[in-house]
């Protein structure tokens, strides 16, 4: 007689295939095999993401290659990395190959690879640098120079004229601004015109239009 049987192992439950022999007067029962877990817990396929490896470029027309084949003689490396990726890709030869052929590396060949499919002939050209960021605004100069144009005994400071040092310690003691180097306050305060005395002290203005100089 076959049958299935269920046992829990370790909080688990598992089903058998089980049958019952008679083996002279006693009967004893066998386990033909397992047939799993009765709630089995599937693991999770995990989608693979897509990689660039594979990535080429477009079809490029007649005109497009006469174009890239002129950009090959620039005179800028920029245009003629490009252009001479554009044209190994459309070969398509892969980003990682492109990269051995180009010298370069093979992230740069993708980037390359997207700005043409996108842009097209504008993928040669190279954008312009945005620059640094001014760390002190407008506003963060005018304020220093307002503290610059005051006694230091205005704030309580027993000395008749500001150095470099303690004006600077002065403007992160009043929260002007959070830090700031020396010679940053030497180039915003000669940029408004002031200077340094044979004392070794910068003289400060009481002019009311002082904050109205050149370049402020």
């Amino acid at each position: 007689m076959v049958y299935i049987e269920t046992r829990t192992i370790q909080g688990k439950k598992y089903r058998y295939l089980r049958m019952s022999v008679r083996l002279g007067k006693k009967m004893k029962k066998i386990t033909l095999r397992c047939l799993g877990a009765v709630n089995p817990i599937y693991r999770k396929k995990i989608k693979k993401r897509k990689t660039n490896a594979s990535i080429y470029a477009r079809q490029i027309t007649e005109k497009e290659r006469t174009e890239l084949e002129k950009a090959l003689h620039s005179s800028s490396a920029f245009i003629r990395d490009r252009a001479k990726i554009i044209l190994l890709s459309s070969e398509k030869l892969s980003a990682v190959a492109v990269a051995l052929k180009v010298g370069c590396e093979a992230r740069k060949v993708r980037m390359a690879i997207k700005a043409f499919n996108k842009k097209g002939l504008k993928a040669l050209e190279r954008k312009k640098s945005r620059g640094a960021i001014p760390k002190f605004t407008e506003y963060d100069k005018k304020s220093i120079l307002l503290h610059f144009s005051k006694s230091p005994r205005e704030f309580g400071i027993p000395i008749s004229a500001w150095t470099l040092p303690r004006f600077r310690k002065h403007l992160i003691e009043k929260q002007v601004v959070s830090s700031i180097g020396y010679e940053t306050v030497r180039r915003i305060l000669l940029k408004a015109g002031a200077k340094l005395n044979q004392s070794k002290r910068w003289q400060y203005s009481p002019d009311k239009k002082f904050l109205r100089k050149k370049d402020q």
